[in-house]
């Protein structure tokens, strides 16, 4: 058996690799051919895959485990660089390595010819470096270390062109936001620590504590700082997983290269929050309060979301906000403790979001760079490929039958009806977003593919399907758009092992959370039937609402009005409550230090000064004058003394 630390070296590898070409490219301004840089950067996440697959067949129940050496080695603190292969680890190391292993291959094509190339996939193979660390990691503080590394590559792969200042500007933003969100993470650790030391942020030694607790009825002790580090690892994820109230940095990253969006959104970043819940999910089940704080915060998230994708003419801020709404219904799976639903619809997801954002960027890169769907139009008879590739990736989010939305969308929606008394209104409101969803995204489709072409000649005249390097990563994508759902379905023989490979590791934390639950028992052809009516009226909605003419484009993409309004509401709350504050404690903490401090410190320095001076002009090289003061103040030293002593 293969070692599991060859899952993140080949990416690793890779980087140093393409950063050494990067250099040399830099300083000779020729380096090796593109083509040779493009095979390396396309060879080692395929071998990253490949490890992965030659692991997963035969894996044991209980998973593998390695360990590297030791990390940390204190009084206080011991970590090991361990890493573990499980169920969950493997589900989603199998997309986040063969997705991304897709999204290299496209970008090959995509990014031919700049002049940063090298640079470009440096970054992306450090991107899944960092993302195998966090799932692989077998501790908490080797989760952090991942988790760390990709918001990093988020602010270097956002702000790539960073010769545009809204590149840059998004760059910081993701980093700063996600900056607010990990310190929720690095006090969720502290507060386990605080209950049994650092062998708590070990995952088998928590899940063995959480245990034996309950076996010995002593977990009552510990819930208070139990449920504080569950909302802080929440308030983490909310920022890696961009939900309220650290949403904002998601839409904005749409500046990075389409890629790049496509990597974030569908097969690493922001899928860490999902991954952390469904890890510490023996943890989650503990504190019920906390996991109805998830569920209400994905619902309000996703319906927020869906929202905002109704007013938006960017294509791909379009996809930018139905991934926030699709991570919302993953949250909300997670908040009723169906954790092996939330992931399989992470592992659905991450299909047909890569196929959309690769054929809008394969739509971009044939318009030259236009975004603004008010400007396509009619691209369905001169890019048909790509379109079949998107229609594919919109029926599978929206949740039309056999595509892969429908079994996990559906399924979500389903737990979330018999959850508990506030089910069927939560589910109300889910269904009605899915609704919405299919409204936004008929939109897109409609806008980008049906009517008349209305851009510019010049863009017309350069209209084309994508190149092979980009097209077939799309087709491959859009086939898993298609049939990923039956991974679960089991109507492929033998593959109901997506639900089992799952259950060794949320089975037990899902069974504790229905313990005394009477759920209500319905048909799950009732929840399908309404599921696919929800699409069906969206379809019908956006093709009566935008098969017309559209307005004529004028000033830029961002929405107007109402749908600014909504849009922007968490920037405003952002800067009212985090941005302004800061600015005015910086503001009152300059003032005390530039006025107050530093005048102090003038002002006694000016004292002594003046002291000093005063004294120096004492200080004289006239012989009887030094003598005559000696004198003077030997005779008072001499009176002081005698009158001390009492003898004057």
């Amino acid at each position: 058996m293969i070692p599991l630390w060859l899952i993140p070296l080949f990416p690793l590898v890779g980087t140093i690799v393409l950063a050494i070409i990067a250099l040399s490219s830099s300083d000779s301004k020729q380096g090796p051919a593109e083509s040779i840089t493009g095979a390396v950067a396309v060879l080692f996440p395929i071998l990253s895959f490949l490890s992965v697959v030659t692991l997963s067949v035969g894996m044991p129940v209980e998973g593998i485990r390695g360990t590297i050496g030791t990390w940390i080695d204190t009084a206080a603190i011991q970590v090991n660089i361990g890493f573990l292969f499980d169920g969950l680890s493997r589900v989603m190391l199998l997309f986040i390595t063969g997705i991304g292993s897709l999204i290299a291959i496209y970008s090959v094509g995509y990014m031919h010819k700049d002049r940063s190339f090298a640079r470009f996939f440096a970054y992306i193979n450090l991107f899944l470096f960092s993302m195998t660390i966090l799932v692989l990691g077998d501790s908490l503080l080797l989760t952090f270390l991942g988790w760390e590394g990709v918001g990093l590559c988020s602010y270097l792969l956002i702000g790539f062109w960073h010769t545009d200042l809204k590149n840059t500007k998004a760059g910081n933003k993701a980093f700063i936001v996600n900056r607010v969100g990990d310190v929720g993470f690095l006090l969720g650790m502290l507060c386990l620590v605080s209950i049994g030391g650092s062998a708590l942020l070990s995952y088998d030694a928590l899940n063995a504590w959480l245990l034996n607790a309950l076996s010995l009825g002593s977990i009552s002790n510990a819930m208070p700082l139990l449920s504080l580090a569950g909302l802080l690892f929440f308030f983490g994820c909310t920022g890696k997983s961009a939900q309220i109230p650290l949403l904002t940095w998601l839409p904005d990253a749409m500046a990075g290269p389409t890629p790049v969006s496509a990597l974030i959104h569908a097969a690493t970043m922001v899928t860490s929050g999902v991954y952390l819940l469904a890890r510490l999910s023996n943890l989650f089940v503990l504190i019920p309060a906390v996991l109805n704080i998830v569920l209400f915060v994905g619902l309000l998230t996703a319906f927020w979301a869906a929202i905002a994708g109704l007013f938006q003419n960017d294509i791909k801020k379009v996809l930018a906000y139905s991934t926030i709404s699709q991570l919302g219904y993953m949250f909300m799976a997670a908040g009723v403790a169906a954790f092996d639903v939330s992931i399989f619809h992470v592992f659905t997801h991450a299909f047909f979001k890569a196929a959309l954002f690769l054929g809008a960027g394969a739509v971009i890169h044939s318009l030259t760079g236009e975004q603004d769907m008010r400007r396509m139009g009619g691209l369905l008879k001169k890019m048909p490929l790509t379109s079949l590739v998107m229609i594919f990736g919109f029926l599978a989010i929206i949740g039309f039958p056999g595509f892969a939305g429908f079994w996990s969308k559906d399924l979500i929606l389903e737990r979330l009806y018999v959850s508990g008394p506030m089910g069927p209104y939560v589910y109300a409101i889910a269904l009605l977003t899915a609704v919405i969803t299919a409204v936004y995204m008929g939109r897109l489709i409609i806008m980008t593919f049906f009517g008349k072409y209305r851009g510019s000649k010049e863009n017309e005249a350069h209209i084309h399907e994508a190149p092979a390097s980009m097209l077939i990563p799309m087709l491959l994508l859009s086939v898993g758009s298609a049939f990923a759902g039956f991974l679960w379905a089991g109507l492929i023989p033998g593959a109901e092992f997506f639900r089992e490979m799952l259950a060794p590791v949320v089975g037990a934390a899902q069974s504790y959370a229905m313990l005394g639950h009477t759920a209500a028992h319905l048909s799950p052809w009732i929840f399908a039937a309404l599921g696919t009516l929800a699409a069906i009226i969206g379809m019908l909605i956006a093709w009566y609402l935008f098969m017309r003419p559209v307005p004529e484009a004028k000033g830029g993409s961002e929405p107007q009005g109402f749908g600014a309004s909504w849009t922007f509401a968490f920037d405003k709350l952002h800067e009212y409550v985090g941005i302004i504050p800061t600015k005015v404690v910086a503001w009152l903490l300059d003032v005390v230090v530039n006025t107050i401090i530093m005048k102090a410190q003038w002002l006694t320095g000016g004292i002594i000064e003046i002291l000093g001076d005063g004294i120096r002009a004492f200080q004289v090289r006239k012989v009887r004058l030094q003598a005559a003061l000696s004198f003077i103040g030997m005779a008072l030293i001499t009176i002081l003394v005698l009158i001390y002593g009492g003898l004057l």
